[in-house]
């Protein structure tokens, strides 16, 4: 019986990637949310019990410009926490275009249907998933 083993090498760049890919290169706590940064995508998560309106979203598209400046990113919304949210804020944010795509973790069907009637409002399609490693996962193959 033989037994086959297959050595990989991989370039510094190759490993920089392969370390780093589900690893945030910076996380921050706000007084409503907590964001998480990745190369080319961004993860918040808005803290139980918050209300977000026009002026907190500003405030975490504000975050995301400092960091990725005129780049494009994408987005996942880690809705796993119970919190409401303006829909006529997916209107109103002018940083929308900066967004390539959303992924929006809802583990729940009444968060699907919450985020459903989101998309209304929004203009971008609002992709949902049951868990984040699936949105980071769909969202690796849509931005990179």
């Amino acid at each position: 019986m033989y037994i086959l083993f297959f050595i990989f090498i991989l370039t510094p760049l190759e490993l920089y990637i392969n370390l780093n890919m589900n690893t945030p290169f910076l996380h921050l706590e706000l007084d409503f949310a907590a964001i998480e940064f990745y190369d080319t995508y961004v993860v918040c998560k808005i803290k139980t019990g918050v209300f977000i309106g026009i002026d907190e979203v500003v405030i975490l598209h504000k975050k995301y410009r400092e960091h990725y400046g005129t780049k494009r990113y994408g987005y996942i919304f880690d809705r796993t926490t119970d919190y409401t949210i303006n829909p006529l804020t997916y209107m109103d944010c002018e940083y929308y275009p900066d967004v390539t795509a959303f992924a929006i973790v809802a583990p729940t069907l009444q968060t699907k249907r919450i985020v459903e009637f989101e998309e209304k409002f929004s203009k971008m399609k609002l992709n949902t998933f049951n868990s984040l490693d699936e949105a980071k996962k769909w969202m690796k193959e849509i931005v990179d």
